[in-house]
């Protein structure tokens, strides 16, 4: 019964904000203008940055972002990442079910960051997919004229990003709770490297240009040296997701200790101090995750153990590893059995003969 009465109330909804905002088609005659960049191309990748006036967006905060215009849907703007693979605008929900939403109107230049949920608080996505955008941006245009960035709440590290890049200024629109907008003047550009597939295969090839891009910006930003963490273990037991995860991590910790390792919890660290610790590590042992980005900022022949399952697709940090020229090695371990999460059981014993 509840099942019917929430379908019959969406089917409502759907019925009601079409008839408020109209059937939204997928583009035939309006072709959005581009910003010509300063550098078009960055490893050979032509970018382009958009700007549409008066022009609508609208994201249900998970798999799709829609740019509308005259209720043509922009397929340029527009992201739709279906069970984990983008796919045809042709898919976008809107074209289905409309803009389900109550508008809000926004003056101003607005630069879109979101793509759904990947991009919101996942450290390693914003650094890899969302920084490199306001790169794209700062290509094309005078990022002193932006007075908007479409995202979400900004977390810690994501302010002091900003921070470092002397955007701060820029205030941000919720799309969490501003799911649908008419904007003044809507500028997006390409996805920095996510054209095709999942985003386990864009980060595995991600573009050289992000990464050197990222080191020359934060390394400079980087804090004093902070202590000795020449040995470090990443600690991903404060991780908001609950996957990857090594089952005997407790005593893992014990061993790496006594092995002189410093066991750390990135969460508990600015990102500043974050990039000095990596800056100055020589070897990183850690379970597959977020945290591993930050070999982005290690130096050459640094050594780095990375723990996953067998089959993971995303080799993501084994190609920041080849850019930087850093000794980047594997601990393969089986799935355990009817766990979902991924997570690992990880022999001290394996651990050891790497080691040593």
């Amino acid at each position: 019964m509840r099942k019917k009465l929430k379908k019959t109330y969406k089917l409502l909804r759907s019925y009601y904000f079409s008839a408020l905002y109209k059937k939204i088609h997928l583009k035939s005659e309006f072709q959005p203008k581009f910003i010509k960049l300063k550098k078009p191309k960055l490893n050979k990748i032509s970018y382009k940055v958009y700007s549409i006036k008066n022009c609508r967006i609208y994201t249900n905060c998970v798999e799709n972002v829609s740019v509308i215009k005259n209720n043509q849907l922009i397929a340029e703007g527009s992201f739709q990442q279906i069970n984990g693979k983008l796919v045809s605008a042709k898919r976008n929900e809107v074209l289905k079910s409309g803009t389900p939403k109550f508008l809000k109107k926004i003056n101003g230049n607005v630069f879109n960051l979101t793509q759904g949920a990947s991009g919101y608080n996942n450290y390693s996505h914003w650094l890899l997919d969302i920084v490199p955008k306001i790169i794209i941006l700062s290509k094309a245009y005078d990022l002193k004229k932006v007075d908007y960035f479409y995202f979400s709440k900004l977390n810690h590290f994501q302010k002091e990003t900003l921070k470092i890049l002397k955007l701060s200024s820029i205030k941000i629109i919720d799309s969490k709770f501003n799911k649908h907008c008419l904007v003044e003047n809507l500028m997006f550009c390409t996805h920095p490297h996510y054209f095709k597939g999942t985003l386990f295969n864009a980060h595995s090839n991600i573009p050289k240009w992000i990464i050197y891009n990222l080191r020359k910006i934060f390394l400079a930003a980087a804090s004093k040296k902070i202590g000795n963490y020449k040995k470090i273990y990443i600690d991903r037991s404060d991780s908001q997701y609950s996957h990857c995860k090594i089952i005997n991590d407790t005593e893992i910790k014990k061993y790496l200790k006594k092995k002189g390792f410093k066991i750390i919890r990135l969460s508990e660290y600015s990102l500043k101090e974050q990039i000095s610790i990596f800056k100055n590590c020589n070897l990183v042992v850690g379970p597959h995750g977020a945290g591993l980005v930050n070999l982005i900022f290690c130096k050459k022949k640094t050594k780095v153990l990375e723990i996953k399952n067998i089959g993971h697709p995303n080799i993501g940090y084994q190609k920041i590893s080849k850019y930087n020229k850093l000794k980047h090695q594997y601990i393969m371990l089986k799935k355990i059995e009817n766990n979902k999460q991924g997570d690992m059981f990880l022999p001290i014993k394996k651990l050891e003969n790497f080691l040593n």
